[in-house]
């Protein structure tokens, strides 16, 4: 959920504005929280179900039956949530890379004699420049009556480039939290799929041990 409102918030600012309010936060949250919920909590209700592991130095649900389906369904589960996770986040950083090698705008200059726009910028752009802030000299006789707002359209332009920059700063700090925390679950990921699709040796105590202990690290 992270992944896509930054992509969102940085691929499509204004919708990312417009819908993303306070309530609609509020229910994604909910919804995470809950199916959280559903997934970790009834194994506590079931009395005797856990086990002191020496080699993982932690307490582990014991399944009951089908181990290793159980055991591979949740893997597979997680590895897909940190796959697309990626994935999102690789997308956001092409986009803002492709966003960098734009060219600026460069304004067609338009002949005129009395305001009669001719050549290749009579297209309506001198019009357009000056009701932008960017036009010099006096107004046209065409915009008489229309207020230039320059100093008004900078500062929105200003803040909607801080606005831009900020986003991208809370983007790169939640890719670096989400990258870390696959290089620190990636080793244990590793031994579960190792017990579950090994036939030969089991897994070495020394690197299981190292895993779970990085998986505490996050």
């Amino acid at each position: 959920c992270v992944s896509v409102t930054r992509y969102l918030a940085i691929a499509h600012h204004r919708f990312y504005t417009k819908r993303l309010t306070f309530w609609t936060c509020l229910a994604v949250i909910c919804m995470v929280w809950t199916l959280s919920v559903a997934m970790a909590f009834p194994p506590v209700l079931d009395v005797g179900t856990y086990s002191f592991i020496r080699e993982e130095d932690q307490c582990t649900f014991q399944h009951r039956s089908f181990r290793a389906n159980d055991s591979l369904g949740f893997m597979l589960l997680l590895a897909l949530i940190l796959l697309a996770t990626q994935l999102v986040y690789l997308k956001l950083i092409f986009f803002v890379h492709d966003r960098r090698k734009m060219k600026p705008v460069q304004f067609v200059p338009a002949v005129s004699q009395n305001w009669t726009f001719h050549g290749p910028g009579a297209s309506g752009q001198a019009a357009a420049n000056w009701l932008a802030g960017f036009g010099r000299g006096p107004t046209p006789p065409t915009l008489l009556g229309i207020r230039q707002n320059s100093n008004a359209a900078g500062r929105r332009r200003l803040l909607v480039l801080d606005e831009f920059k900020t986003e991208k700063r809370i983007s790169r700090m939640f890719y670096i939290m989400t990258f870390f925390f696959l290089a620190l679950w990636g080793p244990y990921l590793v031994a579960c799929y190792w017990r579950v699709f090994a036939r030969g040796p089991a897994v070495p105590g020394g690197y299981l041990t190292a895993a779970v202990w990085m998986s505490f690290a996050q």
